[in-house]
């Protein structure tokens, strides 16, 4: 069965302002789910934060997806949004969860 959400993991990477991303989605265009990874870059993101807007190429099966994306804290929870061309694709909630940002998102 298909459904139109996903999962998305992010952790601090080596380099400030970095994080390092593993997803999981249902293509609504198949029944096949497909698994990736990305690198999230900030210019305005704090070290010790995973609030800020970032410049994200997502890599899938030798595709590269490129995409804004925005994290928002509100406490403990953060809001986040997706944008490619200006556009909004997807819209998330999350927590931390031990050493990573743990969201579900949706199209």
């Amino acid at each position: 069965m298909v459904h139109p959400f996903g999962l998305v993991t992010y952790r601090f990477g080596k380099d400030d302002g970095t994080l390092i991303a593993e997803w999981v989605n249902d293509d609504p265009a198949s029944t096949n789910s497909e698994i990736g990874i990305g690198l999230a870059k900030s210019s305005n993101a704090k070290s010790d934060s995973y609030e800020g807007d970032y410049k994200v190429e997502y890599w899938l099966q030798g595709k590269v997806i490129k995409l804004d994306l925005t994290i928002v804290a509100s406490g403990e929870i953060f809001k986040m949004s997706w944008m490619e061309n200006g556009e909004l694709t997807n819209t998330g909630y999350g927590f931390v969860s031990g050493d990573m940002l743990v969201a579900g998102f949706s199209r």
